[in-house]
């Protein structure tokens, strides 16, 4: 299978993900779209093809646990995103099995009813209530547990927060005003941002030299979408984008033509979806969103992948915009910016 063909398969499947809404037919558990795995089998697959783990961990008669599991965990689009996404599994908090994880055996020693297994109890940090979601790395590492039952749109900013490392930028607490202000938001607000066809930005440069920064998007992907209203659209980043760059959005599913340095660029739409422009500027790494920075004489400067909030953005601009890229590695010149961002 071809880098192009992976990348095809994976779009099918996120797409799902934005196509079916939260209020369709649940499942019961028993056919759940999910394919739960026992911890052992997780860690095993880790070791080859390293994702990150959800533990779903629940006891045989926590009532909202199988609430969870028949409205939340059988949502079709919720399913699809965490088998995309995650190794799931299903972990009996009082199970009598003896377990090995990380080279270590665990057992559940209790006498009693409802005495917890030794390896809930260490995961858990002995904080035992359910249904209780735990997050770990690629690494088996622990990121975070999530205690209490979540509907589908509850749970879905969540996934993508430690799906796709938001976690590691900024607080939930901020990523989830992000997410409703994109997806819940009723107002609406103007395009801050005074974009460019890619060829207007092409044709501006030969009369007035300036950058361009080029947000490649993706509809169908959800932290495009909170980029663009949230991050680009920040009063704050708008203006500096409009005075020191000529900024281009452009649809990596575009069937436009455009005309770049002699050459012709389409969507021949055959093997996979994406633009052809989109394609060559990122060397076939198909996920987005993605910027990408070209100089004033419409050479390639930088490809920047992922997410990024308001200020981690405002950062990078500058960072380009003053050629600090050319002296100066991203990380020290992060240490001493001073942000235009009220706090």
């Amino acid at each position: 299978m071809s880098k192009i063909q992976f990348m095809m398969k994976s779009f099918l499947t996120t797409i799902l993900f934005v196509l079916f809404t939260f209020l369709g037919k649940s499942q019961s558990v028993e056919t759940s779209p999910i394919k739960w795995l026992s911890i052992q089998e997780a860690e095993e697959l880790c070791k080859t093809n390293p994702r990150k783990i959800i533990i779903d961990f629940y006891t045989d008669w926590c009532g909202w646990c199988k609430v969870m599991d028949k409205n939340t965990f059988s949502n079709p689009s919720i399913a699809n995103y965490i088998s995309q996404n995650y190794y799931a599994v299903k972990f009996n908090a009082e199970t009598f099995d003896t377990i090995t994880f990380k080279d270590k055996q665990y057992t559940n020693k209790g006498t009693g009813n409802r005495s917890p297994h030794d390896l809930a109890v260490e995961l858990l940090n002995g904080k035992m209530s359910y249904p209780t979601m735990l997050f770990l790395d690629e690494k088996l590492n622990i990121i975070s547990p999530i205690a209490g039952y979540m509907t589908p749109d509850k749970i879905e900013p969540i996934l993508v927060f430690f799906g796709q490392d938001v976690y590691k930028q900024i607080p939930f607490e901020e990523f989830s005003s992000y997410f409703d202000k994109t997806f819940k938001d009723s107002i609406q607000r103007p395009e801050l941002v005074k974009w460019y066809t890619f060829e207007e930005a092409v044709e501006l440069n030969t009369k007035n030299p300036k950058k361009i920064v080029l947000h490649l998007y993706a509809d169908y992907s959800i932290l495009s979408k909170i980029m663009h209203k949230t991050s680009f659209n920040h009063p704050e980043i708008a203006r500096y984008i409009n005075e020191n760059y000529y900024p281009v959005s452009f649809d990596v599913l575009s069937k436009d033509t455009v005309h770049f340095k002699n050459n012709l660029f389409i969507n021949e739409n055959k093997e996979h979806p994406f633009h052809q422009l989109a394609v060559s500027l990122l060397q076939g790494k198909m996920s987005f969103p993605q910027v990408v920075y070209l100089g004033s004489d419409n050479n390639l400067i930088s490809v920047v992948p992922g997410y990024f909030p308001p200020e981690v953005l405002e950062t990078v601009l500058h960072f380009f915009k003053d050629d600090a890229f050319k002296t100066t590695k991203f990380d020290d010149y992060r240490k001493t910016f001073q942000s235009n961002i009220p706090k």
